[in-house]
């Protein structure tokens, strides 16, 4: 039904906080639990033509919105596409050293051109199967088998912006009594991921405040000590408006 408000004055009635507040109030419920379509007036500007619906991609799995994008890939069986991440890109991931060669994962970035300062929102989640790397520790070069971990986390402008304290590492594969990978026919981990720890699900959201014009870019980047790490599926999302 149309909107109608609660409280109606007339000549000579006292204008009170409570009545006026309540007719606004009522206005807030009405607008936000659904305006009726007999209550527009027949106008251009509300013609389905001016709706914009997203554009995709089938090809990435994206879709670009009017005020944002969505991404991601989600399947199983034969049906998968793994993205990887290797230490062989990070420097191998040598001990004591502060991980400075984050390196871009493929697919998961944004650029939007953004005209006035704006706010925006960075959402992600991967699913991610940890290694086995079982090749021996070399003194002063990577981290015992057990201990090897990789890292995901957003960055804003590159890799090397990455915001480190929204890092989620996971754990390489911790094996069958020592005996991670099966080498002769059929290859493969001997112990299941999920068994193995080296099974996860890693999510996050960041918040950005832009205050001039620029041109935005956004995604996730990783820092691996392990030297095969699979993203099975992931998804991303960049929400952006002005302010």
């Amino acid at each position: 039904m149309a909107y109608t408000p609660p409280n109606t004055f007339s000549a000579g009635t006292v204008l009170t906080a409570a009545d006026l507040e309540g007719n606004a109030e009522a206005l807030r419920l009405y607008l936000h639990e659904g305006v009726v379509a007999g209550d527009f007036e027949a106008s251009q500007w509300i013609e389905t033509r001016h709706i914009q619906p997203p554009v995709y991609e089938p090809y990435t799995g994206t879709q670009h919105g009017v005020s944002g994008h969505v991404a991601g890939q989600q399947a199983d069986g034969v049906g998968v596409r793994l993205t990887f991440a290797t230490s062989y890109l990070t420097g191998l991931g040598r001990q004591g050293v502060e991980p400075d060669r984050w390196q871009r994962v493929p697919n998961t970035s944004f650029t939007l051109d953004m005209r006035r300062p704006f706010r925006a929102l960075f959402h992600w989640w991967c699913e991610i199967e940890h290694g086995p790397d079982n090749v021996p520790a070399v003194s002063g070069e990577n981290y015992a088998i057990a201990d090897r971990l990789c890292y995901f986390a957003p960055y804003v402008g590159n890799p090397s912006l990455v915001d480190k304290t929204a890092a989620q590492e996971g754990q390489n594969h911790q094996g069958n009594a020592g005996v991670y990978w099966q080498t002769a026919y059929p290859v493969g981990a001997k112990m299941a991921y999920t068994g193995g720890a080296a099974y996860g699900q890693r999510d996050g959201c960041v918040a950005i405040d832009g205050t001039s014009v620029q041109r935005l870019n956004v995604g996730l980047c990783y820092y691996s000590q392990i030297d095969r790490v699979a993203l099975v599926n992931w998804s991303i999302a960049l929400e952006a408006y002005y302010i």
